[in-house]
C-alpha cells in the first residue's frame, strides 16, 4: 500500500513538474516573441499575419529542446535574451510593453477579424469633359519635391507619429505620419470662380489650405521628398492623389500598418485601392477620411498624372 502511495506521489510530482516546465517555456516564448515581433517585418499568408505565432512556435521549440537536452544552454540562452531585452528597453530602441502588446493583438486580430480590401476599377466617363493637356502639365509642373522648404516640412512631419512602429514597418511609418499630419490639418478652400488656380507646395505648406488639386500637389511633393511615389488622378469634378504600394507582398505590409497605426480612424471600414497594368497596388489617399485607403469619391478616371 505504501509503495502504491509512494508511486502515486512520484507520478503526481512528475506531472506537476511537466506542467510547470511547460508553463515556464510557454511564458518565456510569449515574452520573447512579443519582443522580437517589434523588429520583425510583417509576414502575411492568406490575409493572416503570422510572424508572432511563428516566433512563439520557434522559441518554444528551441527552449524545449535546450531544457530537455542541455539545461546549461537553456539558462544561458534565456539569460542572454533577457539581458538583450533589458538593454534595448533602457536605451529605448525596440522594447516597449505597450507596442509589444499592440503588435501581438494585431496578429491575433488578423486571424479573427476579417480584413476588408476593395479594389476599385478604372471607369471611363462618357459625359465628363476630359482635362486639356495643358491643365495636366500645369499640375505636373507645380509638383516640386526638391525644394528645401518642401523637404524640411516633409522630414519634420514624417517624424511626428508612429515612430514606435518604425523598427517593424520602416518607411511606411514615415509616409503614414506625413499623410496623417496633412489629413488632420488641411482645410478646404475653393479656387476663384472663373480660374483653376494650382498652388505650389510651398504655398500650401504655409497656408495648409486649398482645394483638391492643391492638396494633391502638396501630397505628391512632400511624399516624393521622402522617397515615396504618388500619382494624381483626374476625375470628373475632382483631383486626388494615390500612393504607390508595390506588389501584393508590399501592399499587405501597408494594410497591416494601416490597421495598427490608424486603428481608431479605420474601425471596421474598408481599404480601397487600385491595380495598374503591372499589378502594382495604389492606395487612395484622398481627404475623404482620416486614414490611407479611404473610400473613393468616384471610380471614374479621366487621366493619371505621374510625377516626373
Amino acid at each position: 500500500m505504501k509503495k502504491k502511495q509512494k508511486k502515486h506521489h512520484l507520478n503526481t510530482q512528475k506531472w506537476l513538474y511537466r506542467i510547470l516546465k511547460t508553463l515556464l517555456i510557454s511564458a518565456l516564448s510569449l515574452l520573447f516573441a512579443a519582443f522580437t515581433t517589434q523588429i520583425m517585418p510583417p509576414l502575411i499568408i492568406g490575409g493572416v499575419q503570422i510572424e508572432f505565432f511563428l516566433l512563439i512556435i520557434t522559441y518554444w521549440g528551441v527552449l524545449y529542446v535546450l531544457f530537455k537536452k542541455v539545461r546549461l544552454w537553456f539558462y544561458g540562452f534565456v539569460s542572454l535574451l533577457i539581458a538583450a531585452l533589458s538593454v534595448l528597453s533602457i536605451v529605448g530602441i525596440a522594447w516597449n510593453p505597450n507596442i509589444a502588446v499592440n503588435n501581438a493583438i494585431d496578429n491575433v486580430n488578423s486571424v479573427f477579424k476579417h480584413i476588408s480590401y476593395f479594389q476599385v476599377g478604372i471607369r471611363t466617363s462618357n459625359t465628363a469633359t476630359y482635362p486639356h493637356l495643358s491643365l495636366q502639365q500645369r499640375i505636373q509642373q507645380k509638383i516640386d519635391y526638391k525644394d528645401s522648404v518642401v523637404r524640411d516640412f516633409a522630414v519634420k512631419r514624417s517624424l511626428l507619429y508612429f515612430d514606435e512602429y518604425y523598427p517593424k514597418y520602416r518607411q511606411i511609418c514615415r509616409q503614414f505620419a506625413l499623410i496623417k499630419y496633412i489629413k488632420d490639418n488641411y482645410k478646404y478652400v475653393n479656387d476663384p470662380s472663373d480660374f483653376d488656380y494650382f498652388a505650389p507646395p510651398t504655398e500650401s505648406i504655409d497656408l495648409m489650405a486649398g482645394d483638391c488639386d492643391d492638396y494633391s500637389i502638396l501630397m505628391a511633393s512632400v511624399l516624393r521628398a521622402i522617397g515615396a511615389n504618388v500619382r494624381i488622378v483626374w476625375a470628373p469634378g475632382h483631383v486626388y492623389p494615390e500612393l504607390f504600394c508595390g506588389n501584393k507582398t508590399s501592399f499587405d505590409k501597408y494594410v497591416s500598418a494601416i490597421y495598427l497605426c490608424f486603428e481608431t480612424e479605420i474601425g471596421n471600414k474598408q481599404i480601397y485601392y487600385r491595380l495598374d497594368k503591372n499589378n502594382n497596388y495604389w492606395l487612395n489617399i484622398d481627404f475623404t477620411d482620416k486614414y490611407p485607403g479611404s473610400v473613393y469619391q468616384t471610380d471614374e478616371v479621366l487621366s493619371f498624372i505621374y510625377v516626373k
